[in-house]
């Protein structure tokens, strides 16, 4: 059964328009973002904190200095200009860190091709800022429901993130700002509220009219002045001196009130906890915590942190728009896990000896010339069981 919409009747009372649309989709705040407080962060306050900027460092520097392959269909990796170099006079490392910080912190990048090489597939692109990109999505509805769609524009590269940008809706990184911003105002002097009164029995500040100066006019450049004086005294870590016909009143909490260090660091736990970051990559220390080696927290940062990240690059790269059908676009990350020389050593000698490695090959890893030596014979030999202490229970 089938429902039909019927048109209302219209009514000739004053009726008033309202815009059903979110002002997201236009780049503007709605009612609801200035009433819950989930207006988008400025870019330049998120980096200016020092945690915030440091998870940026870890995923989006990290994943920067990983190469771009291009696999063609025999599995093996071909030279393409795109990966190589993709913005012209721009470090291929310096292209993809900030790409992937505009997915982390706004939640998509965009690239503007700018040439295109003899197989029509893009060769050059410029990277576009993510806060001035005019393209929105729309509405498409369905029988069975509605989608959030993004227009396909020729010559247009979106690569989206699978995760939210930071920079939308993020109460955690809010706090660690406003508590970082209450920090610079104690560092600086300056209380959180102050005010001047007139002390009992002083004559109140009269001021010297100048020229063509009201009385009025007089009096508010003096007090004008006091403050100015004072603000200046406090800016400079001086202390202060109050005349004798004003009254200083402070309103508010010191540091130690507000308890600033405990709250900053539960702030940059917060920031751990949203980036996937461990906390004591942000200087937080933890108590309790699994020891890893250095290299199972690359691996295990590599898949729990960056990696949703790179396989978005990645499935992008690999679309028909960008690269050949049947070419897929992979991340090297074989340096970033790679042993240290006595675990690579222990390794290569065990893959030379079961014959899955040759002398030669191990060596031209390590970019040293090759020496021609045969293959060792195989080691068919079992490996000696360890023998069994007296006393022991041989059925444990």
């Amino acid at each position: 059964m089938s429902a039909e919409l019927v048109r209302a009747p219209e009514s000739k009372a004053p009726r008033f328009g309202v815009d059903i649309d979110s002002g997201v989709l236009y780049g503007t705040p709605t009612l609801d973002d200035y009433i819950y407080g989930r207006g988008k962060i400025p870019r330049a306050d998120a980096l200016a904190a020092p945690a915030i900027k440091r998870a940026r460092d870890l995923i989006c520097g990290e994943i920067g200095q990983f190469p771009l392959l291009l696999i063609g269909p025999d599995g093996k990796p071909t030279d393409w200009n795109l990966l190589s170099q993709p913005e012209s006079g721009v470090a291929r490392s310096v292209t993809m860190t900030r790409t992937i910080e505009d997915m982390l912190l706004s939640e998509r990048s965009w690239w503007k091709v700018t040439h295109v090489g003899w197989h029509q597939k893009p060769a050059e692109v410029v990277r576009l800022d993510a806060e001035t990109v005019t393209v929105q999505p729309r509405y498409v509805y369905y029988p069975e429901g509605s989608a959030l769609v993004w227009p396909d524009i020729p010559g247009l590269i979106r690569i989206d993130s699978p995760n939210g940008g930071l920079l939308t809706a993020s109460a955690a990184i809010r706090a660690y700002i406003a508590l970082n911003r209450i920090a610079m105002r104690a560092a600086d002097g300056m209380p959180p509220a102050d005010w001047f009164t007139p002390a009992e029995d002083a004559d109140p500040i009269v001021g010297i009219p100048a020229g063509d100066e009201t009385q009025e006019e007089a009096d508010e450049r003096t007090i004008q002045e006091i403050l100015d004086n004072w603000l200046w005294m406090r800016q400079q870590r001086l202390t202060g001196y109050v005349p004798a016909a004003l009254k200083y009143n402070r309103d508010g909490f010191n540091p130690e009130q507000l308890q600033m260090a405990q709250a900053r660091e539960f702030a940059v736990t917060e920031i751990a906890r949203l980036t996937g970051i461990d906390a004591e990559e942000l200087s937080v220390s933890t108590t309790s915590r699994t020891y890893f080696n250095a290299q199972d927290r690359r691996r295990q940062r590599l898949e729990s942190v960056l990696g949703p990240y790179m396989t978005a690059v990645e499935g992008r790269l690999s679309m028909d728009d960008v690269t050949p059908r049947g070419f897929k676009v992979m991340w090297d990350t074989s340096s970033y896990l790679r042993l240290d020389d006595l675990a690579a050593a222990q390794s290569d000698e065990i893959l030379i000896r079961s014959r899955v490695l040759v002398s030669d090959e191990a060596r031209e890893k390590r970019g040293l010339e090759p020496l021609g030596l045969p293959a060792p014979e195989a080691n068919t030999t079992p490996a000696a069981l360890p023998a069994v202490p007296e006393g022991a229970d041989n059925n444990a």
